[in-house]
């Protein structure tokens, strides 16, 4: 999918804002050390590019913060809905402690709700001696045990719980919780769905 259109610019914004404060054109392009045409191509959309030290300067002539001067996200939503085509679907390698461990396959996401990542998650070692733990993440986890049965292993990396769950199992992990998936021993790669948010 390509990204919409913003509906609001960043020269409306300084617009609206310059607007606000009741300062006009000639004194905010003094205040800028620019020409007024060239503020005006700015509020028209039509001046070069903003760098984040333009725009700071202006948010400090205009008073105010760099996020009142950025434009609203606009929804990347079709109708309430986004898809992904195989071909637009990243794949990451996992690497821990120099092995291949997961495979990502990145699932659609979308701006309405950014903390929402769902993979597609290879497991390629299948021996829980060899289990790498993470150290826990920022987000909730659901993990759906899609192909194979999953050596799951929780908290504490010198004494971790740890339980098989077969094909067909789910699991919720909490935020900050450091943990690790490996297949069952010797029974090769296995694959789960896992939903953080």
């Amino acid at each position: 999918m390509t990204a919409p259109v913003l509906e609001e610019t960043y020269g409306d914004k300084i617009k609206a804002r310059r607007e606000h404060i009741k300062m006009d054109r000639a004194a905010f392009a003094a205040a800028l050390g620019k020409p007024t045409q060239d503020i005006e191509a700015l509020e028209e959309n039509k001046g070069a590019p903003l760098t984040l030290d333009t725009l700071t300067a202006i948010a400090g002539v205009l008073g105010t913060s760099l996020a009142e001067l950025t434009p609203e996200f606009v929804s990347d939503l079709d109708d309430g809905v986004s898809y992904q085509l195989p071909q637009d679907n990243p794949i990451i390698k996992g690497l821990r402690a120099g092995t291949n461990y997961y495979t990502y396959h990145c699932l659609v996401r979308t701006r309405t709700v950014p903390k929402l990542v769902p993979l597609l998650l290879e497991v390629n070692v299948d021996d829980p001696d060899a289990a790498a733990f993470n150290v826990g993440h920022d987000a909730h986890e659901v993990i759906y045990c899609m192909e194979g049965d999953i050596h799951f292993k929780w908290g504490d990396p010198a004494n971790p719980r740890e339980v098989i769950l077969p094909q067909g199992s789910s699991f919720y992990i909490s935020p900050g919780v450091p943990h690790t998936l490996t297949t069952t021993k010797g029974s090769g790669p296995g694959k789960v769905i896992s939903i953080n948010f």
